[in-house]
């Protein structure tokens, strides 16, 4: 009876390191940014979102159990103008009294090829949930990786913008780009 114990868990001994989770990984602030275009009367708004938090537990190896979950504090969103920063943060744009933060939530990672990957997530914004999917490229050198990504939202699924003064695609356009460019070093 011993010896089938201790071959069964030598075998289990043996498979540990499969069913060990991906390695967390810690951003770097000062390397990565969360920014948004958008056109607004004609022109090209390059916007950021200067705070956000993240849990990331990632290996390309292991899509399956890999994941990330970035956290945006609203109440950062800055667009380069104080009367616009001012307006984002009202009920009609933002409504950060009621809503201070936005969630990506992966559900799953897909290889692309390459250094390529999507992350399916969920995405949770002004107190509303949609699928989104975000294309990335990961460049990973020793303990150090970069992760560079854009989609496209439309700001009327999050009902941001929603007076019918900006109902349509002007003043504010009504597709938004979202830019990904983190830089986290795998966790000790």
């Amino acid at each position: 009876m011993l010896r089938v114990a201790a071959i069964v868990a030598a075998f289990f001994v043996c498979l540990a390191p499969a069913w060990a989770a991906p390695p967390k990984w810690n951003v770097d602030p000062s390397k990565s940014s969360l920014t948004f275009e958008v056109v607004v009367n004609g022109q090209k708004v390059v916007g950021r979102f200067k705070a956000f938090g993240a849990l990331i537990a990632f290996d390309p190896a292991d899509l399956a159990n890999s994941s990330a979950k970035i956290t945006i504090d609203m109440t950062e969103a800055k667009s380069g103008d104080a009367t616009r920063d001012a307006m984002l943060l009202k009920p009609d744009w933002f409504n950060v009294l009621d809503f201070p933060q936005a969630v990506f939530q992966t559900t799953s990672f897909v290889a692309k090829g390459g250094n390529a990957y999507e992350a399916k997530a969920k995405l949770t914004l002004k107190g509303t949930v949609r699928d989104v999917t975000l294309p990335f490229t990961l460049a990973i050198n020793g303990n150090t990786a970069v992760v560079k990504g854009a989609t496209v939202l439309k700001r009327l699924e999050f009902g941001v913008g929603q007076s019918k003064d900006f109902a349509g695609d002007a003043p504010v356009a009504l597709s938004v780009k979202v830019m990904v460019s983190v830089t986290a070093t795998r966790a000790k």
